[in-house]
């Protein structure tokens, strides 16, 4: 791997997921090393690694970021009035204009 420029830690080094069956998966930034080490766990034993740069990261985590978009629906466009409920609203004013030049 190679050499890596010195990074800021983040305020959390760990983060950890367990799905139903009970799998875990750990994250871990090991930036002074110039990676992030994934690791799958089956009770209180780590069974597999994957180590990631930033560089690397940066793209799953922006691979994770596109599909969450697509998984959530798009909102409804706001909707006009359908034209004949603005043609009614037009003739209703006209007929109060016509009544009331017919009560002068």
């Amino acid at each position: 791997m190679a050499a890596v420029a010195p990074f800021e830690h983040p305020t959390r080094i760990r983060h950890l997921a367990i799905d139903e069956r009970g799998i875990g998966l750990r994250a871990t930034w090991r930036l002074e090393r110039g990676f992030v080490n994934i690791s799958l766990w089956r009770h209180d034993r780590c069974v597999e690694t994957f180590r990631l740069t930033p560089a690397e990261a940066t793209r799953l985590v922006g691979f994770i970021v596109e599909g969450l978009a697509r998984a959530v629906p798009e909102p409804a466009p706001a909707v006009a009035p359908p034209p004949a409920s603005r043609h009614r609203l037009r003739l209703a004013e006209a007929l109060e204009g016509m009544a009331a030049r017919l009560r002068q």
